[in-house]
Parts: C-alpha cells; sequence; structure tokens
C-alpha cells in the first residue's frame, strides 16, 4: 500500500492538480496526505476539497515531511511536490508503478523543466561536488537528484530528518549508508511554480556537511574551511533567476564549481567501495 504525502506551504493556486493526480492513483488501502505546512493562504481549504486527507503541520519542509511519516504506516511514502502546473504523465502513477515494478528501496522522478531557462543551482554547485567527496557510494541519480518525486519504503524513513530544505540530500545518502537502493524513472516534461530560495543552498550543504561528520567522512575541526568553500558558491547561486541571463548565470556557476575544495588528511578520506 502507498500513502502519497504532499508538502505544501501557501500552494493554494496548484495544490489540487497534484492531488488529482495523488487520487486517481491511489488503489484500495491508499492514503492521499497533504500537510499545510504553516501556510497563511487557503492551501488547506483546497486540498481537502481536491479529495485529500489534511494534516496540519510545521513549516520547514522536513518537518512536514517527518510529521506526515509519522502518521503513516503503509509500505511506501511517496512523496510529491505542491506546486505542480501540468505534467506529460500521472506522476504519482508512475512513481507508484515504477516502485512495484523495481527491486529498488527508493525511486526518484527525474523530469525535463516546462521552462528551460530554469537552473538547478544548488545541485550543480553545491549538492553534486560534495556528495561525489564524501558519499561517492550514493552514485548517479538523474538530473534531477534533489527532486520532490520520489518513493521510499517506509522502513527507511524512521530516522530524524532535517526540517528544511536539506531533507532529500539528507534522504539521498541517508539511505545509500544504509544498504537501500535507487532507481530513477523518468516523469517526461513537467511545468511547476519553481522558485528560487536563497537559503536551499545552505542547508543542502549542511545536511551533507552534517553528515559526512557524524559517519567519520569529515574532521570536525576542518568544517570550518567548508563552510567557507560552500559560501564562495553562495553569490553564483543567488545571482540566478536575478535578471543577469541565463549564459551569465551558467557562467559564474561554472566558475564556482571550478573551485578548488579544500584539501583533507589522507585518514579523514572517504571510504571507496570496494
Amino acid at each position: 500500500m502507498f500513502t502519497y504525502v504532499i508538502p505544501a506551504r501557501n500552494e493554494q493556486d496548484s495544490v489540487a492538480t497534484i492531488v488529482g493526480q495523488a487520487c486517481r492513483a491511489a488503489q484500495p488501502g491508499d492514503r492521499v496526505l497533504v500537510v499545510d505546512s504553516g501556510s497563511t493562504d487557503a492551501t488547506a481549504q483546497h486540498a481537502a476539497a481536491a479529495g485529500a486527507e489534511v494534516l496540519r503541520g510545521p513549516p520547514g519542509k522536513g518537518a512536514a515531511m517527518a510529521a506526515a511519516v509519522a502518521d503513516v504506516n503503509t509500505e511506501w511514502v511517496c512523496f510529491l511536490d505542491a506546486d505542480l502546473i501540468s505534467a506529460e504523465v500521472n506522476v504519482a502513477a508512475t512513481l507508484r508503478t515504477a516502485a512495484a515494478d523495481r527491486r529498488a528501496d527508493q525511486v526518484l522522478g527525474d523530469y525535463e523543466y516546462l521552462d528551460p531557462g530554469t537552473i538547478l543551482a544548488s545541485t550543480f554547485t553545491i549538492y553534486e561536488p560534495l556528495v561525489a567527496e564524501f558519499f561517492p557510494e550514493v552514485g548517479a541519480l538523474g538530473a534531477n537528484s534533489l527532486t520532490g518525486y520520489r518513493a521510499i519504503r517506509r522502513s527507511y524513513l524512521d530516522g530524524l530528518l532535517p526540517v528544511d530544505f536539506g531533507v532529500e540530500a539528507h534522504l539521498n545518502i541517508s539511505i545509500a549508508m544504509a544498504g537501500g537502493s535507487t532507481a530513477v524513472c523518468h516523469l517526461g516534461v513537467i511545468g511547476s511554480r519553481f522558485k528560487y530560495k536563497h537559503d536551499m543552498c545552505r542547508e543542502i550543504a549542511r545536511t551533507i556537511l552534517d553528515l559526512a561528520v557524524s559517519h567519520h567522512r569529515l574532521d570536525p575541526g576542518d568544517r570550518a574551511y567548508w563552510n567557507s568553500w560552500v559560501d564562495g558558491g553562495v553569490p553564483a547561486i543567488r545571482a540566478v533567476g536575478g535578471g543577469a541571463g541565463h549564459s551569465a548565470s551558467l557562467a559564474r556557476l561554472f566558475a564556482a564549481v571550478r573551485r578548488p575544495m579544500p584539501l583533507r588528511r589522507p585518514d579523514w578520506a572517504p571510504h571507496r567501495p570496494g
């Protein structure tokens, strides 16, 4: 059985679209649950009118997801984004089918953005370099490795989740470190109300570096050097969507990615698999 979980904060104009998809995808015994994450608009009312259960949750994406997990006992939890505007497929049904057809413990929904100008700046500049450095066993998870569309076996969700936008990075790493497997399925072209969130990159970095310390991949005494490396990439990320133009934004991000990473002592190097 599946529970579809839709964290939503001030998404009254779009939440009914993904709720409708989830309701059509649901089978007997499944649930469609919207977590209203401190909305100040009519998100909860629109979600309920579209057919969802509504749970009042705390602010913060990870905190909202954790509130849902505490209320769920189905074998699978399928997280969905509330800002969906259009899709070539039923996203909820596609993820459900992919989870049932494969032996993976997590299925990520990769997709193309309807707006070709969308740049996944935090994924490209912060997440991918840090995960490759500290957690190479996570591997390649598609272009949208921090996608909000993902189905996960409930048994992998018992740990403490970050309260913020570091949650997807945490899931990718923690599932890999627990020996779980991840598969990627393609969802075609998706239109959404994509919004650049300036603090997201720091939240993602903090989650990865916290995990690197807890898994003994990073000496806590060297944490400040890595925080400084993150700080150096923030201006390039914040410039995206600020009117500088697509090419100029990409050039800044390329320069940020090419920055040398701090050196680490050999005895703190990641344990490479095999």
